[in-house]
């Protein structure tokens, strides 16, 4: 398993988060695509009514969803002056916080949310989640475990404690934990992408089957489709990756690592360097500064025999990125 510890905390602090709470996009999906109106109209409704703490929440919710922090929380806290017994808006505030990497302040809300709803399932959650970011894994699994004890077939705790698990090197047992949350949700997607991750390493005919039981739950899930690719890629499967990385661009004719990932196939497996070189120009069209796609050409250049295009693209690998060290081995090789 040798990126997936790193994988876990990139999964916790910078994606999605693990519970599944409301953000508030049906807000934005019931009042039309227009933005500036569903902002409009939320505006309004506080004019018309400003007494009411959930003009200020629903507008804040608008915020968060944006992206707006810091007005989004002005509003939650302009809510909480009107009502401050809610424990729906201590939480959403936590939330806010916990975007914004301010784990001390949210873990703060979190609790008040618990105190005024000692059944808030998703404030415990999010509360053993900053326990696992801070690696307290023992307080981490108790609040899990008292979230399961209000809500024994939830998943997503399932999922979390798993992680708890798998964070602190207990993989057999992380294994069974997200196993467990596949049972309470047959569909439940991100548990089975973790399970391929986990299995990558250790039983490739495992890590496939949860892979491709990822991909017939979301089947144009670009991460799901990546992660086989990569997976078929790692064990030199590489007549599988060519539609799969198709599939992606044409998904997403942007997905930059797909053209990337194409463009490696085809000089490794293949030794197709023209056409390699074709796959890594269309990524660095979408990823500029992606040195790794000019080093790629430089070796291209290089086995096609033309030394001076692959000098040119290893020294824009070099400038983009100074320590890359294939780049600089291959410009001293080509210089000798």
């Amino acid at each position: 398993m040798k990126n997936i510890f790193f994988i876990l905390i990139i999964l916790l602090i910078y994606s999605c988060d693990l519970t599944e709470d409301n953000k508030g996009s049906s807000i934005t999906e019931n009042m039309g695509d227009d933005p500036i109106s569903a902002l409009d109209s939320l505006s309004q409704n506080i004019v018309n009514d400003p007494n009411n703490s959930n003009t200020y929440y629903q507008r804040g919710l608008y915020f968060y969803d944006e992206g707006e922090f810091d007005q989004a929380l002005n509003d939650i806290n302009r809510a909480l002056e009107v009502d401050s017994m809610v424990a729906q808006y201590h939480y959403v505030k936590g939330n806010i916080y916990y975007d914004d990497k301010r784990f001390k302040e949210a873990f703060s809300s979190y609790q008040k949310s618990i105190e005024l709803d000692e059944e808030h399932v998703n404030a415990i959650l999010k509360l053993s989640q900053i326990e696992l970011i801070l690696k307290n894994y023992d307080l981490a699994i108790e609040m899990v475990n008292k979230a399961l004890r209000l809500d024994p077939m939830n998943p997503v705790a399932y999922y979390l404690k798993g992680f708890i698990y798998l964070d602190a090197r207990d993989s057999t047992t992380a294994i069974s934990t997200f196993q467990t949350a596949i049972e309470v949700d047959p569909n439940y997607y991100d548990a089975y992408i973790i399970l391929g991750k986990v299995y990558s390493d250790v039983n490739p005919d495992f890590a496939e089957s949860y892979y491709k039981q990822a991909i017939e739950i979301q089947g144009e899930n670009i991460e799901a489709l990546y992660n086989i690719g990569v997976f078929y890629q790692d064990y030199d499967r590489y007549l599988e990756c060519y539609p799969i990385y198709d599939k992606i661009i044409a998904l997403d004719s942007s997905a930059y690592f797909a053209y990337y990932n194409k463009g490696y196939v085809l000089l490794v497996s293949d030794s197709s360097y023209t056409e390699a070189i074709d796959q890594f120009e269309k990524a660095l069209l979408f990823y500029p500064y992606y040195h790794q796609a000019y080093y790629n050409i430089g070796l291209c250049y290089e086995n096609l025999g033309d030394l001076k295009s692959a000098e040119k693209n290893y020294r824009k690998s070099l400038e983009i990125n100074p320590q890359f060290d294939l780049a600089a081995r291959g410009l001293s090789r080509i210089l000798e």
